[in-house]
């Protein structure tokens, strides 16, 4: 297929799904293009997009079945423990108390793109279990997506022994019974649970929804998309209701509509009361003046190819730094170091045994990392990530990758992949915050930081980079606080303490340069 119908096919496919096609899924995209047109034996590829482009109901049903040769189904009951663990803690029972409070025991929940169905029976048994009297509310969990096939087996309820894989035992006898291999959903869950057909960009959504999931959805989807399903996703929430969706999905997109919740979880946007948005999360920021901090090495993050890199002697002073310049080299660890932690990970998995053929393919690719050869070693660390797909460190790995060769749509992608695993570790979003800065997302750099610092709130380094977003946009205020905050936690620490920055630096010698910049 020529370049530039290739093209057409992304943009129309773009259009009417909101599906952005990588660069590296080209071939892929043609693959599927050509199977379709042998199945309905038509003359070209031309002839094809004419079909796709019509509009009319032939168009419609050719889509339906387009549609499911490009979208992903991978999915699992109780997927991401931390953002369900918030939701049952925290969200949920707010919501069910604000219900309580107001003598309205009414609920509706929006699993948006729900695949066949996990999610959406996820959050009913979490309802259930979180509402002795549930049969007594009016509840609805939708369930939602754009392939008709996914949405037939989740109305059927019947799930294989891999979709149960972090699930807790004694939910999964609770709530289904065996059946032929299988495992089938009692009814009672089924029974406040509706699947629909919805288009994210071309149909219209619920109203009145009290929450919404929408994860790893937008991680396809282009960004003027995001924005469209982001506006519509507001006009459906109720004042004061909230939205979900997968970590760093929507980093560079405007939200100012909604108001941002930092958990140690997940960030959560909530409609406010009044319509109206008010960013208070700098003011929001953990207080440790009683706290403290350990001597240890959390302070180390890993940053590749920061733009804040910085040339620090540990024999002198800091140095001419300007007030814009940032003191940290937020890349702790050089290429070199990578391969290291990856073949020391290898090694203690393995101990004297051989290692197996994907090992290699991690090993060859750390060691092509170290040799800046990027280009091949993204190809070593995805024929590795295709054998194993739930590795964090291959994830974070090709996330450094890209970001090296300015490709930051699937450094994002990966970096998001990795949180999934590992929503605890800051590493991720520290690439994150770097991705956003090389972009002019200076909202989402400051997001990022606020995430870092909720999840170690001893980070100094984040405290330093939050502070000099907010000097550089003269809020003063804000800037001054996280360096308080930052010369606090300094002072916890003993003054010959090295900080294991690309050159190491003494907690004196940093002190000293904050205070010179007061």
């Amino acid at each position: 297929m020529n370049p530039t119908l290739s093209q057409k096919f992304i943009q129309l496919i773009a259009d009417y799904t909101g599906l952005h096609i990588r660069e590296q899924d080209y071939d892929n995209l043609c693959n599927k293009i050509f199977l379709r047109i042998k199945l309905l034996k038509l003359s070209s590829p031309e002839q094809y997009y004419q079909l796709l482009e019509s509009q009319d109901k032939t168009s419609k049903d050719e889509w339906e079945k387009f549609i499911i040769l490009l979208t992903v189904t991978e999915t699992y009951f109780f997927r991401d423990q931390g953002q369900l663990g918030l939701l049952k803690n925290v969200i949920l029972p707010k919501i069910i108390k604000s219900k309580i409070a107001s003598n309205e025991k009414k609920i509706k929940i929006w699993s948006a793109g729900c695949s066949t169905g996990e999610e959406a029976y996820s959050l009913a048994i979490m309802v259930q279990e979180l509402i002795p009297d549930w049969q007594e509310w009016n509840i609805l969990i939708l369930g939602t997506d754009i392939n008709e096939v996914v949405l037939a087996k989740a109305k059927e309820g019947v799930y294989s022994h891999w979709s149960f894989r972090l699930i807790n035992k004694q939910i999964q006898n609770k709530y289904f019974y065996e059946f032929q291999g299988e495992w089938q959903l009692d009814e009672q869950v089924k029974e406040i649970v509706k699947f629909e057909n919805i288009n994210l960009v071309q149909d219209n959504f619920p109203n009145y929804t009290d929450l919404i999931l929408c994860r790893n959805v937008f991680i396809y989807f282009e960004a003027k998309h995001i924005s469209l399903v982001m506006k519509k996703f507001y006009k459906s929430l109720k004042k004061g209701g909230y939205l979900i969706t997968a970590h760093a999905e929507l980093y560079g997109q405007a939200i100012s509509q909604f108001q941002v919740k930092i958990f140690p979880e997940s960030l959560v946007y909530q409609r406010s009361e009044d319509g109206e948005y008010e960013n208070n999360l700098a003011d929001s920021l953990p207080i440790l003046a009683e706290k403290t901090i350990p001597i240890k090495k959390s302070l180390k993050s890993s940053f590749t190819n920061s733009r804040y890199e910085s040339k620090i002697s540990s024999d002198s002073g800091i140095g001419n730094d300007t007030k814009k310049q940032i003191l940290f080299d937020l890349n702790r660890k050089n290429n070199q170091n990578q391969k290291d932690e990856i073949t020391r990970e290898i090694n203690q998995k393995n101990s004297n045994l051989q290692l197996s053929q994907s090992e290699n393919l991690l090993l060859e690719a750390a060691e092509l990392f170290a040799a800046k050869a990027y280009t091949d070693a993204i190809k070593k660390a995805e024929k590795f990530l295709s054998l194993n797909p739930k590795n964090f460190r291959v994830y974070k790995l090709l996330a450094q990758l890209y970001a090296n060769i300015g490709k930051y749509e699937p450094a994002t992608f990966y970096c998001n992949q990795a949180i999934e695993i590992n929503a605890s570790s800051v590493e991720p979003y520290y690439l994150l915050v770097n991705i956003a800065e090389e972009q002019g997302d200076i909202e989402g750099a400051k997001i990022f930081l606020k995430r870092i610092i909720y999840l170690l709130p001893q980070e100094i380094p984040a405290y330093i980079e939050l502070g000099s977003l907010y000097a550089a946009e003269k809020n003063i205020i804000r800037a001054k606080k996280m360096k308080n905050i930052a010369l606090e936690l300094l002072r916890k620490l003993p003054a010959n303490y090295l900080i294991e920055y690309k050159g190491g630096i003494k907690v004196s010698q940093l002190i000293e340069y904050l205070e010179a910049g007061a």
